[in-house]
């Protein structure tokens, strides 16, 4: 038997940060335009998840049309975009879920999420108290108030201005490297590394794939010498299959360490 990886084994191999505060009109799609620009200039690869309670579907438009005669999903293409109707996630976790892996996903909203770190906006010292109640994953506190900044940090809270941009980006980057790295087993000699840092960056910046080294899922599947791209669903799929055949026509008193495969198609 076969099981697909739980939400929580995916979302666990991509760091997450989101953007969070108790208002509205503070600044969050400022701060996060800035944030991509400054992590894209070093290289990362990342996506955004914006949270909305405005209407996205006009029920008038040649999209709202057929979602109202009954599509599940309407996928709406040009040579610019393509842009997907469905129905809502129920969460940020099920849409991390659900998308293709990226090495860095970069959230607007979503307070009081479990997922990943947060980065709070906050305009007035009385609202680090009600962040705390509502925010367990609280990573950094960002405010144009220089005092407050300070009485934050004075109080243990890791906080910048929120002109910071490149400062944060930097340590966003950082702890993304720190994540990244800590999901791998074994020596990064297997993958021609001299540490897992020098994997992981290699990774956040889109060189490489997860499954080009063991990441959290160790299969990899050749085809003529070329790797084959494998989503990290797949491959739990595929790796649970063969680990099970192997075990149903050899017999050992212990679970094997590897296991190759060769297919001669001539």
């Amino acid at each position: 038997m076969y099981a697909l990886p739980s939400i929580e084994e995916i979302v666990g191999l991509t760091p997450v940060y989101r953007i969070v505060a108790l208002a509205s009109g503070v600044g969050k799609t400022s701060l996060g335009t800035e944030l991509v620009s400054e992590l894209s200039r070093r290289g990362v690869k990342l996506a955004v998840v914006k949270q909305t309670h405005e209407k996205i579907l006009d029920e008038l438009s040649d999209p709202g049309r057929y979602k109202l005669a009954g599509a599940q999903t309407v996928f709406v293409s040009s040579p610019e975009l393509t842009l997907i109707y469905r129905e809502p996630f129920t969460g940020l976790k099920e849409i991390i879920y659900a998308m293709k892996y990226h090495p860095l996903v970069l959230a607007e909203g979503f307070l009081g999420s479990n997922v990943g770190k947060a980065i709070a906006i906050v305009t007035d010292p009385s609202q680090i108290n009600s962040l705390i109640k509502v925010e367990k994953g609280l990573w950094y506190i960002v405010s144009n108030d220089y005092e407050l900044v300070e009485k934050s940090k004075s109080i243990g809270f890791n906080a910048l201005l929120i002109d910071e941009t490149e400062h944060l980006a930097g340590e966003i980057y950082k702890d993304a490297l720190r994540l990244i790295a800590s999901k791998f087993k074994g020596s990064p000699d297997t993958c021609g590394a001299g540490s897992w840092t020098e994997i992981a960056e290699k990774i956040l910046h889109g060189i490489i794939m997860p499954y080009e080294c063991p990441f959290a899922f160790p299969l990899r599947i050749y085809v003529d010498g070329k790797i084959v791209e494998l989503d990290p669903k797949i491959a739990r799929i595929a790796a649970s299959l063969l680990e099970g055949f192997i075990g149903s026509i050899v017999e050992t008193t212990e679970k094997p360490k590897r296991i190759k495969i060769e297919f001669i198609m001539e």
